[in-house]
């Protein structure tokens, strides 16, 4: 039988509708390193669905930029969107993630604000550094950094 060790586990954070249910959703914590090497903290979706990790348009000052759509334009399928919607990708980010130091793509995308989290964290770079275990039950992502 094949078993795998796990270093941490993230628990799901809880958030109450606007109709009382109550949601709880996978929330990780990472750390955005700035072009002049400040650390910035940001709450991030674990989404497996989302192939780069992305942001809301309006945080686009972390990144150093002028504006949220000076990137590279793409069109990407959202979760339950019919039609694409524009995102603009900007590579060499630099992230800290479970302690590891990872320079991935991000895209900026308008997304409506959550009081949760600020954008998604994907699969692009992240993923492959990472063994992850997801427990729906116990509302726990697990994480290795040795998969």
């Amino acid at each position: 039988m094949l078993t795998r060790e796990f270093e941490s586990t993230v628990q799901f954070s809880p958030f109450q509708t606007e109709t009382g249910e109550i949601v709880s959703y996978p929330v990780v914590t990472v750390n955005l390193i700035r072009a002049d090497g400040s650390v910035i903290r940001l709450p991030l979706l674990f989404d497996t669905g989302a192939s780069v990790t992305s942001l809301r348009h309006d945080l686009y000052p972390l990144l150093g930029l002028s504006s949220w759509d000076v990137g590279t334009l793409q069109q990407t399928q959202t979760a339950g969107g019919e039609d694409p919607v524009d995102v603009y990708r900007y590579e060499g980010i630099t992230f800290e993630v479970f302690g590891k130091v990872l320079i991935c793509p991000v895209n900026l995308i308008k997304m409506p604000q959550h009081p949760l989290f600020v954008g998604l964290l994907g699969r692009d770079t992240i993923f492959q550094e990472f063994g992850f275990g997801f427990w729906e039950r116990t509302q726990e992502l697990h994480v290795t950094t040795n998969p």
